[in-house]
């Protein structure tokens, strides 16, 4: 990439005399300007890629289609992984069956609260009996204490059972999660099989084709979404000239014979090691009336104005900051910054200085005269 400068082109008095054009330095408003070369694409372009290993079984996208979220892109093949998701789903059917109240397990633990609800209901009242047989003395002190141990048996076996019955629930409930778990980790790993759109936008490219292996991680299709920007290539040594806001003349490779006018817009502080650049981000100011990501472009970034700037046609010169006044005599002078076949003069010479340049001709016969030597 090189600085490069635009400027007004203008007339400069030319006088021929011979093989000699007389000309007069003018002084003319510059406009100084960076050239950056890039392209045309999205703020918020992304790329789709395979999330496993298989064959395209569907690819329903071209390019140039519209996407919204969930658009459905592509399906890969995921015949071993349906398996798995319905092993898993039966493995989750049965742990779910197995926590309910239906459960075997909980039935048969359940049957034996039963039993002991009714052992405990025969002994409250044994014991009771007991006990008001005793306030009669109709019964020993001993047949009361074996009736209230019995009792107090129930009570601790129904307590037990009841324990029995919440820790089996608790652990068939929690392999039921588990195996819920372990389903939603199969389905997820099924729904990697089936790719679609994160974000709206329209499909740039498309890589592959139904029926082809793809590998996990390879492009599938690049989406563009979000405002079309403008990513231009800057030289280090121009980089520090940009500022945000500042105007670029904008060439696109689409309409060769038009201009467009874009502002800088972000400056991204980190040299780019791929593109050995700095990157800087612009957006139309009146854009295109077609616009295609990808379209290769050149930049011109306005960097400032010199106003009265004093200039003469480099071929003025006949030896390195040393012209020919009209008189024939030699002078001296200081030069600036090149504008393309003109120069600055910063000092040396006025507006009303005439100077003898060579004429084509002449050129001409010089370059003879150096080949034949």
């Amino acid at each position: 990439m090189w600085r490069i400068t635009f400027y007004i082109l203008f007339l400069f008095t030319v006088i021929s005399c011979g093989k000699k054009e007389q000309i007069q330095p003018v002084r003319k408003t510059i406009q100084e300007a960076v050239f950056a070369s890039g392209k045309i694409t999205q703020d918020d372009e992304y790329i789709v890629s395979a999330n496993a290993d298989g064959i395209i079984l569907e690819i329903p996208v071209k390019e140039g289609d519209t996407v919204v979220v969930g658009t459905f892109l592509a399906r890969i093949k995921s015949d071993v992984q349906s398996a798995q998701v319905k092993e898993s789903s039966l493995v989750y059917q049965d742990a779910l069956k197995n926590s309910g109240n239906s459960s075997p397990q909980l039935l048969q633990i359940q049957a034996e609260i039963n039993q002991a609800q009714s052992q405990l209901a025969l002994d409250k009242l044994n014991y009771e009996r007991y006990a008001g047989l005793r306030k009669t003395n109709s019964v020993s002190p001993l047949e009361l204490e074996n009736a209230e141990l019995k009792y107090k048996a129930s009570q601790n076996s129904l307590k037990a059972l009841q324990q029995k019955y919440d820790e089996a629930q608790n652990a068939l409930q929690l392999n039921a999660g588990r195996s819920r778990t372990q389903l939603q980790a199969q389905q997820d790993l099924l729904d990697n099989y089936t790719l679609t759109a994160d974000k709206p936008g329209r499909i740039i490219n498309v890589y592959k084709k139904k029926g082809e292996l793809v590998r996990k991680g390879e492009v599938i299709a690049r989406i563009g979404s979000g405002p079309y920007i403008l990513k231009l290539y800057v030289a280090e040594e121009d980089i520090v000239q940009l500022r945000l806001g500042q105007e670029a003349a904008i060439s696109l490779n689409t309409y060769p014979d038009s201009s467009f006018t874009a502002k800088i817009t972000k400056i991204l502080p980190a040299f780019d090691e791929t593109e050995q650049s700095y990157v800087v981000q612009a957006t139309f100011t009146v854009p295109a009336n077609v616009i295609l990501s990808g379209t290769q472009l050149q930049a011109n970034i306005v960097t400032g104005t010199r106003k009265s700037v004093l200039l003469v046609p480099v071929d003025a010169l006949i030896r390195d900051n040393t012209v020919l006044l009209k008189n024939g005599d030699e002078k001296k002078i200081k030069t600036g910054k090149k504008y393309g076949r003109l120069i600055e003069v910063k000092s040396g010479l006025t507006e009303n200085d005439v100077l003898q340049v060579a004429n084509q001709e002449e050129k001409k016969e010089s370059g003879d005269m150096m080949q034949t030597n």
